[in-house]
Order: structure tokens, then sequence, then C-alpha cells
């Protein structure tokens, strides 16, 4: 392998692991934004839907 070849070969490299970062965290964004709502505020099995916390604001 010479330097142009070993230099198009890392470019490659270094483009498919950052597209591979960016569509698994789209993916993950995807995944959570499907969940119904009152699964946002769950913590250890302790569910908040958002209507009860801006209820305690008013």
């Amino acid at each position: 392998m010479n330097i142009r070849t070993r230099r198009y070969f890392a470019i490659f490299i270094t483009c498919a692991a950052t597209l591979a970062l960016y569509g698994t965290a789209a993916w993950r964004v995807e995944q959570l934004r499907q969940l119904p709502r009152e699964y946002a505020s769950c913590n250890f099995e302790r569910c908040i839907p958002h209507n009860a916390t801006l209820n305690a604001l008013r």
C-alpha cells in the first residue's frame, strides 16, 4: 500500500466511523421520540406525568 492509498483508506474509515456514530445517535433519538410522553419522566420505576408537575405550579 502506498501513501495515497493509506490516506484515502484513513479518510474512508474516519467518514464511516463518523456516519456510524451519527446514525446510532439518530436511531436512539427516534426510539426515544416514539415512547409515550408518560415514560419521559420515569426514573427508577417511579413515573411522574408531565401534566402532574405543571398542575403543581398553578
